[in-house]
Formats: C-alpha cells, structure tokens, sequence
C-alpha cells in the first residue's frame, strides 16, 4: 500500500515537473532565438515572430503529449486497473486533453477559436451529418466501457433487428467505433458499438460457481413420453440440467442450460447433450417397440416386462399354469384367450436393466417349452398305458 502510494505521488510530482519544464523550455528557447537573431541573424528580424510562435507551439505540442502520457499512467495506477477495463475513461481524457493542447497551439498563433468555430458553422453541420455513424459509435463505445455494462471478457449474445444480427461469444476488444467478439466457432466479429444502445439487446451469460450457463433447445418426436427421456438423461448424468419447455404439436421441446468456462466449448457440449438426448430417444423407442406401446404403462409404475407365448392347446392351459408357478415362483402367468388350436399366455416378468429383458424372454420361453413337453409326454405315455386285464 505504502509502495503504491509512493508511485502515485511519483506520478503527479512528473507530471509538475513536466509542466514547469515546458514553461522553462519555452522561455529559454525564445530567449535564445531572441539573442541569434539580434546578434548573428539581423536580416531575420521580420520573421523573429514567426519563429517564436512555431518553437512555442512545437514545444507545446511535445510537453502535451508527454503531459496526456503522464496523466494516463496515473489513472491507470489510481484505479487499480488496466488500460483495457479504462478504454471509456482514458479516452475522453485523451480528447480532452488532444482539444486544450490544439486551443494552446492557436493561441501561439493568435488565432482565435470562437471565431474558428463561428466561421466553420455551416462547415460543421456538413461534417456533422457525415461522421453521424463515426459519432454514434464514438459514444456508445464510451458509454458502455465507461458504465461498465459490459467489460473485456464478458460472455455475450448480442441481438439486433436493425443489422439482423444474433451472435454468441466473449468479448475481446472495445475499439473506439466497434467491438470485437469471439464466436463459439472460433471466429472474430467486429459489431458497431451502436449495435448495443438503441438498436439492440445484449444477454449477458453470468458465471455460477465460475461456470458460464447457456440455455440450448433440443427437439424431440412426442411418440416417447417426455418424462421418461427426463429419467433416462438423469440416471445417465445426475449433473444434467434438463426440462420440458414446450410441447408443439407432434413434438417435445427440451432446454438445457450448458455450464461452461470458454466460449469455444460450446459447440462441442451442444453436440455431446445433443447425442445424449437422441440416444435416450432410440433407447427408449427401442424398448417400446419390443414391449408394445400398450403395454407401456407397466412401466410408470415399475420395470415390468409382458411377455406373450403361444402354445398348443393338447394340453390343458391350467396344467401349464401350475408347472411354470411351480418352477419359477416370481413369474406372474395369465392365460389371455384361446385362439383355434392354441392357448396364449402372459407371462409378466420384472427386471432392472434392459439387458436382462432378452434373458428372461429366452429363459421363460424354455420354461414354457419345458412345461409344456413334460405335461405332453406324461399324457401321451398314460394313454399308451395299456389297460389292466379283467379279472
């Protein structure tokens, strides 16, 4: 703090320095042409006037400028920040100081300026009208970087119905007519600073536990109940932030808010969430074409699988039903109709994982199977018993 304090009071006792070494130059230097003129160049008398003056302003113009140098070191180091964060407010300075450095150098030449600008009205409406634009940026620039809405590295997405634009990205530049914005595809846009007042809204992407938030819509068919997407995507990554934000006719409308730390991650989490949620589409479409849409519903309440097998109907369907309870008690057996020659049974099975669906499916047709050629060989060979002799 002490060391920062000592280089302030550095910088202001420079700048005194400058200004006094200015008046002295000024002095010395007119003194000195005053003397060769008089005493080696008298022929130059008539134009000692004009000699002094272009010395004088010449000084002027270099002690100015090293003065305007000066004073912007010191704002830098008084507030602390960087020259980027103070484009706004180290460039009305530079005006300024740019306008009393040329109202000095005039006055050298004993040129009036409120004459200078009386006769140079009609001229300035003229060029007034020409630099609207140049002018129009000119302070929107200033105003936003000196206000600080919006600061070198702010993540952006900048709309504007009158340039038709719509672009996402950081920000990299403040320019005095224009601003520079890194695109998530790696590229750089220069946007008239007008574009942000008047003409435009800027959504600014805050960070949240140092993570940028991006919301993403992502469109699904409705034949797959939403909610079971929802699932699906939680169970795959609990961090995944995903709702239904619309329903449109024939489709499901998704958002996603993306949390990021640079712009050019973007595309790359866009296309990652984008495969996730198609993948949990198919997935789930898959398994509702295997089970049947009708049967659907057994899943809302639990992972219940109706399996559907046809048998001949040579055997009674009750025996059927006794053998396979008997042999896997967990299986729930149903005979649901009778068609001609055979007997359709429903044999709900529950299961955790959608790879144990094919297993159980192999397992309990076996089982039927089983059931079925034990019940049909013990008929058959007490049919083919032959009959006790008549006593």
């Amino acid at each position: 703090m002490q060391n920062t304090r000592s280089q302030k009071t550095d910088e202001l006792l420079k700048i005194a320095i400058e200004i006094v070494v200015g008046v002295i130059l000024t002095l010395i230097i007119s003194t000195i042409i005053d003397l060769s003129i008089s005493s080696f160049l008298p022929e130059y008398a008539k134009y000692e006037l004009y000699i002094q003056e272009g010395a004088q302003a010449a000084i002027i113009l270099i002690i100015g400028l090293l003065i305007t140098k000066s004073i912007m070191e010191y704002v830098e180091n008084k507030f602390s920040t960087t020259r980027k964060e103070l484009y706004g407010l180290s460039l009305i300075i530079r005006i300024v100081m740019y306008i009393i450095i040329f109202a000095l150098v005039l006055s050298v030449f004993r040129v009036s300026l409120t004459g200078l600008l009386a006769g140079s009205a009609i001229g300035g409406i003229v060029l007034g009208l020409a630099v609207q634009t140049v002018a129009s940026n000119l302070l929107s620039g200033i105003f936003v970087t000196s206000t600080k809405t919006l600061k070198y590295g702010d993540m952006v997405n900048v709309n504007s119905w009158i340039w038709s634009l719509n672009t996402i990205g950081k920000i990299t530049e403040v320019k005095t007519l224009f601003f520079k914005i890194l695109t998530k595809d790696n590229n750089i846009v220069s946007i008239p600073n007008s574009a942000l007042l008047g003409s435009g809204v800027v959504v600014e992407y805050k960070q949240k536990d140092s993570k940028y938030s991006y919301p993403t819509s992502i469109t699904t068919m409705a034949d797959v109940p939403a909610d079971k997407i929802i699932e699906y995507i939680k169970n795959y990554d609990k961090n995944i932030d995903i709702y239904l934000s619309e329903k449109s006719g024939m489709t499901n409308v998704f958002l996603v808010p993306l949390k990021f730390d640079d712009v050019l991650e973007i595309n790359e989490k866009t296309s990652e969430i984008n495969r996730i949620v198609d993948k949990a589409y198919w997935d789930i479409k898959s398994e509702m074409l295997l089970m049947g849409t009708n049967t659907y519903e057994y899943n809302r309440t639990g992972n219940v699988y109706p399996l559907t097998v046809n048998l001949n109907s040579d055997v009674p369907a009750d025996k059927i039903i006794k053998n396979v309870h008997e042999k896997d008690k967990k299986i729930t057996v149903y005979l649901l109709s009778k068609a001609g020659a055979n007997n359709i049974f429903s044999a709900n099975f529950k299961y955790k994982t959608r790879d144990e669906i094919m297993e159980n499916i192999n397992r309990i047709n076996l089982l039927f199977e089983s059931a079925y050629e034990e019940l049909k060989t013990a008929d058959t060979k007490k049919a083919n018993k032959p009959a006790s002799p008549k006593k």
